[in-house]
């Protein structure tokens, strides 16, 4: 998969700062390690600036990334039922921050929501590929 160059962000980032972070959350599959460092650039966009670009941007390339996770887990034979859950509900949440619903906020969802996500929900599914 080719990931969208840094330029598609629509403010500008310390990527130094977004590559730190991120290594923070390494799980060791070089594909999914790569998309979640792209996240972690657009969850740091949004709270930079919530605006609708950077929220209509976040929700596609979360939809994507959790379209090639899902399939990551498919092909390893990885029951993803409940993990695909989780990714619908949060995408409900970022459909509800895209039409306005000014009761989100936005910098706590994205951030806390991919913290969470990749280190106890992603890190588990990794785990069960691993154990398999």
């Amino acid at each position: 998969m080719v990931l969208p160059p840094a330029g598609i962000l629509p403010i500008d980032l310390d990527w130094d700062a977004v590559e730190k972070l991120s290594r923070t959350y390494l799980l060791g599959v070089p594909e999914i390690d790569q998309q979640h460092r792209m996240l972690f650039a657009w969850c740091i966009a949004l709270r930079r600036s919530p605006e609708l670009q950077v929220v209509e941007g976040l929700l596609a390339y979360a939809a994507r990334h959790f379209a090639d996770e899902e399939n990551w887990a498919y092909v390893r034979g990885i029951n993803f039922d409940r993990h695909q859950q989780l990714h619908d509900d949060i995408i409900v949440q970022l459909e509800a921050l895209y039409a306005g619903d000014s009761s989100v906020d936005a910098a706590a969802l994205a951030y806390n929501w991919l913290v969470h996500h990749i280190d106890v929900e992603d890190r588990a599914l990794v785990a069960s590929v691993r154990a398999s």
